[in-house]
């Protein structure tokens, strides 16, 4: 019997959807291997040491509460149930032996974080679509996947070993249980909101900052009932807790521990102790920092500037109470809250703003249904489209093109390797950042240029240091452009490389590694490219998985 029209199309909007999948688990389980073996984000050396502490049942303790357990505790009994399976698995020694050479066998701890990353980001895409039915059609739904399958900060997550995809699929899978539980005469979605709000609090304490949206939903949905409020507020809390405790239990049992984490994230985040590695938020703006050095290069410019759009219409649609009301006002409030508490906070890592990137494909979606309804000149229609559906294309294809070259600092160390003369005295800028994987007779200094404006015996040893060295590395952004910016307050470091820049320190500039997102056509020897330079942008964008190499050679 044939299949109705309504069937048809039911199936079809399915198979789009499963594609768009698919193609999203491409592009976040691609090349997850990206370093070759070597892993940069220091974040993850963090994840992966707390895992190797554990041994169950004996010792589960993470001692690290930065980050919540979810992802340390996912690592580890993957590794565990591996070593069933393979010859793989390993113990602590062995661990910590790779870990000082630099290098893992495949099932390493870090692939097995970065795996549950890339997992976590592509289970969000079918979540995006179930969220954009509650206000959009099928089509432009289908529209608010596709932007999030193709937006590049979602991307770059899924391939760090850190919790930030597993936290984004938790807070809008809590974000689509609670609006059926605002449209939906049954608890069972207050539950299920509330376990996962209590796995993303597991994943990331910071997800506290949350919990006013659920506090609202509960409000909308049980008012104008008191007893109806404090009934559903005390179910979720017991259910959040409860939850939490399963997936997090030494933050219960190891209070004093957790405190003590809390207190130093919370007051390193809000700028009240100085370390060298937020340094490049020193005077930035909040709001108008993520919009001018994240957003553009997380989210594209044209998905920017229509999510941007799209929000504006969306806010006007809630005042003129549109029929999907509540939806809408679920979505903004968590949008606004997610965002203005990380935005004014002192430091404003890309990390902590990728919590809302899946909004802005919501929104841009929401602009173009909005566009629909009103009779456009087919002509002026067209190249409205076009030109977004171009320029948000070329962003992303530019920025996945990083994950199919050689890691920059691998290119770096193989022309080093081949380039410079044996026995060649090399000095490294030294903090926060892995070395170049160099191989070969070369003589190393590394020395802590943060240190360089308050402690003479660094200065002392910079001068000799010069005198004996053949080459300087400068191997990304994060020392010299943070003090250049802030020559007031760092006058000597900032001297330093004003010197070393203009050539009067007796050292030139030789080569310059880079993988800047690019557009290729042709094969790359001969071929040609379009980059985009996006050093400027929010530090952690690019010197994680591509910095810019700087190599000198004293003249």
């Amino acid at each position: 019997m044939p299949l109705s029209l309504e069937k048809k199309q039911l199936m079809k909007f399915k198979v789009l959807l499963v594609l768009l999948v698919l193609l999203g688990a491409f592009l976040r389980f691609y090349n997850l291997d990206w370093g070759g073996s070597l892993f940069f984000h220091p974040d993850e050396y963090h994840l992966v040491i707390s895992a190797n502490q554990l041994s169950f049942p004996f010792q589960m303790n993470p001692h690290f509460f930065s980050y919540g357990t979810v992802t340390i505790y996912l690592i580890y009994f993957t590794n565990l149930l591996l070593s069933i399976f393979t010859a793989n698995y390993l113990p602590a020694n062995a661990t910590h032996q790779a870990l000082q050479a630099g290098l893992l066998p495949t099932t390493s701890l870090f692939l097995i974080g970065r795996f549950y990353s890339a997992l976590f980001s592509t289970l969000t895409i079918p979540l995006i679509y179930f969220i954009s039915l509650k206000i959009l059609p099928k089509p432009y739904a289908l529209l608010a996947t596709f932007f999030t399958v193709l937006t590049p900060g979602l991307i770059q997550q899924a391939h760090f070993a850190t919790p930030e995809s597993a936290l984004i699929f938790f807070l809008f899978a809590s974000i689509f249980c609670l609006i059926n539980f605002l449209e939906k005469n049954t608890l069972k979605w207050l539950f299920l909101a509330s376990v996962c709000l209590g796995l993303a609090l597991a994943v990331k304490i910071s997800t506290a900052l949350f919990l006013p949206v659920a506090v609202l939903a509960v409000f909308i949905k049980a008012r104008p009932s008191p007893s109806k409020f404090f009934k559903f507020g005390l179910l979720s809390f017991i259910i959040i807790i409860l939850s939490f405790f399963i997936a997090a239990p030494f933050v219960f049992l190891d209070f004093p521990g957790f405190c003590h984490s809390f207190q130093y994230e919370s007051r390193l985040a809000m700028g009240q102790i100085s370390v060298f590695y937020t340094r490049q938020f020193i005077d930035t703006i909040p709001v108008l920092f993520q919009i001018q050095k994240i957003l553009p290069y997380a989210l594209g410019p044209a998905l920017l500037v229509f999510g941007l759009t799209g929000l504006a219409l969306m806010v006007v649609s809630v005042i003129k109470k549109s029929s999907t009301q509540k939806a809408l006002f679920l979505i903004l409030t968590a949008f606004f809250l997610l965002f203005l508490t990380n935005a004014f906070l002192f430091a404003k890592w890309t990390r902590f703003s990728s919590l809302i990137f899946p909004f802005f494909a919501l929104f841009a979606a929401f602009l173009f249904f909005q566009l629909s309804r009103f009779k456009l000149p087919k002509l002026i229609s067209f190249i409205l489209y076009t030109l977004y559906f171009i320029l948000f294309f070329s962003w992303t294809l530019a920025f996945f093109s990083i994950y199919t070259r050689d890691d920059v600092r691998v290119t770096a160390s193989r022309w080093l390797e081949e380039n410079i003369p044996a026995e060649s005295v090399i000095l490294l800028e030294e903090g926060n950042m892995i070395d170049l994987p160099l191989k070969g007779n070369f003589e190393k200094i590394s020395l802590d240029f943060y240190s360089l404006e308050g402690s003479p015996s660094i200065r002392e040893k910079l001068v000799q240091a010069l005198e004996k060295a053949d080459y300087f590395l400068i191997q990304s952004r994060r020392v010299f452009l943070n003090h250049l910016k802030i020559p007031e307050q760092f006058p000597q470091t900032a001297k330093f490389y004003n010197t070393l820049f203009s050539g009067q320190l007796g050292f030139e500039q030789i080569q310059e590694f880079h993988s800047y997102p690019q557009l290729q056509i042709g094969p790359p020897a001969g071929g040609w490219a379009l980059e985009f330079p996006d050093e400027q942008a929010e530090e952690t964008w690019s010197v994680f998985d591509h910095p810019v190499i700087r190599v000198f050679k004293k003249k």
